[in-house]
């Protein structure tokens, strides 16, 4: 990723006014771009292969496809896009039942707290 480039978003949540909430946040960050929003798992790997984002910020429990098997897909056909996947659940269980899958596992309710190191790390 250049960094002299902003940083270009896709955000993908189920629940529209996290998502929203999300979007919101990150536009106010120096250097993001949020180019994208998806609402499940199978659109965000469409909408990821159309608009090759450099990073994804996606929620693990969705429907149709979830954020774990969504993250191996997208990984699986462009490696260099990172992938952060947040849940409000024991996230320990997803490294351990998918490891490579996403570049990052965050706790949901530490997301916005967190995303500034996520993006000076990644």
């Amino acid at each position: 990723m250049n960094r002299l480039s902003k940083i270009r978003v896709l955000v993908v949540d189920d629940h529209k006014g996290f998502r929203k909430n999300l979007v919101s946040f990150l536009r106010q960050m120096p250097g993001v771009e949020v180019i994208g929003e998806a609402g499940d798992g199978q659109e965000a790997i469409e909408l990821a292969m159309r608009i090759s984002p450099d990073m994804v910020f996606m929620d693990v429990m969705m429907p149709r496809l979830n954020g774990i098997e969504s993250a191996s897909i997208i990984k699986g056909r462009s490696p260099f896009i990172r992938v952060i996947l947040y849940s409000m659940y024991d996230l320990k269980e997803c490294d351990t039942a998918a490891p490579g899958t996403a570049d990052m596992f965050v706790p949901k309710q530490r997301l916005l707290e967190d995303i500034p190191g996520i993006l000076r790390t990644l």
